[in-house]
């Protein structure tokens, strides 16, 4: 799933374009993606409603799942050339939080109605520009940032590295080798970017700070092949104790005592 803007960015220039069908007022989705079938488009909703009826169905539904359900029916893909609108799935989601203060469980309510797949010529394009959009997404979250190939890293060095001088950090944790990628580390301070032996002091003064950290690495192999247009093989999600793999990105909380240190 990529933002609604970002993806708008990323089609400028090429066959495809978002935009709202009808044109007009109302907003549009927040999301946009690919599943194993075709596009999709998504909207989340939170409430805090107290009433009970239209959250039970099926005669009614509640006023934040319509309007989620508004937002994705006006969002579309078109093809530029022959304003050829692409049949998407449309998920439109309401979830109410069960708190103190309403009194009321916890509730999710899905509408996933689909108008039909993808051909596969479309599919491989949007995949393409999709993917290094979400790259671009998940690489800013790291606060490592970039263009089609190009993603360095905003930091104190004055200038922007290029991927070959940025993501090959060897992360070794308790013993554990990470693949070679952008890492970062992650806490209540932010997303710190960690670039080579020298950002092992701000690691240790951060874990000083709050035990509770994440280590966080995007693989380079994962970058290249997304960068180069193509489409990773499939990677389920792993887990294994205090850590998470999936897509690229490895995700490790380490234990109090364990070391971080860089492979170099």
């Amino acid at each position: 799933m990529v933002p609604l803007d970002l993806a708008k960015r990323w089609l400028q220039s090429t066959p495809f374009q978002i935009r709202k069908d009808p044109s007009g007022n109302g907003l549009e989705a927040d999301w946009v993606g690919l599943d194993a079938h075709g596009l999709v488009i998504v909207e989340a909703k939170g409430s805090h409603d107290k009433g009970s009826r239209a959250w039970r169905g099926p005669s009614g539904i509640p006023s934040a799942l319509q309007s989620a359900i508004g937002q994705t029916e006006r969002t579309a893909v078109f093809v530029r050339a022959s304003n050829r609108k692409l049949p998407s799935k449309r998920w439109a989601i309401a979830s109410r939080w069960g708190t103190q203060e309403n009194g009321r469980d916890p509730t999710l309510i899905a509408w996933d109605p689909e108008d039909g797949k993808l051909d596969g010529e479309d599919y491989k394009s949007l995949e393409r520009i999709l993917l290094q959009a979400d790259m671009q997404a998940v690489a800013a979250g790291m606060r490592y940032t970039g263009e089609h190939g190009a993603f360095g890293i905003i930091g104190d060095t004055g200038r922007t590295p290029t991927i070959e001088e940025g993501a090959g950090v060897r992360l070794i944790v308790g013993g554990r080798r990470i693949e070679p990628g952008l890492a970062v580390i992650l806490g209540p301070f932010g997303a710190m970017p960690i670039r080579s032996a020298n950002d092992l002091p701000r690691i240790r003064q951060a874990r000083e700070f709050t035990p509770n950290i994440a280590l966080a690495s995007l693989s380079t192999n994962f970058i290249q092949s997304v960068c180069k247009g193509e489409p990773p093989v499939e990677d389920p999600l792993h887990t294994e104790d205090r850590a998470a793999s999936q897509g690229g990105l490895t995700v490790i909380w380490p234990h109090e005592k364990e070391e971080v240190q860089i492979d170099e």
